[in-house]
């Protein structure tokens, strides 16, 4: 039967491609760049911004009679 170590070729690879991808997710940490552009390491999170003070005092300054 022609064709079988060919068969068992091709279901080799996609078993050692498929080896290799989980051994890359479990020991590989991934996901965002952890240094910057001078090779300073990033803080975990961005900074939060800055909130200005929004309040409004209001207060009576004469009496109306209506």
């Amino acid at each position: 039967m022609p064709g079988v170590g060919m068969l068992l070729v091709i279901v080799g690879a996609i078993f050692l491609t498929g080896a290799v991808a989980f051994y890359i997710s479990r020991n590989v940490e991934h996901g965002e760049a952890r240094f910057g552009p001078g090779g300073e390491q990033l803080p975990e999170h961005p900074p939060s911004p800055e909130t200005k003070d929004m309040s409004v005092t209001v207060t009576q300054s004469e009496k109306i009679d209506d």
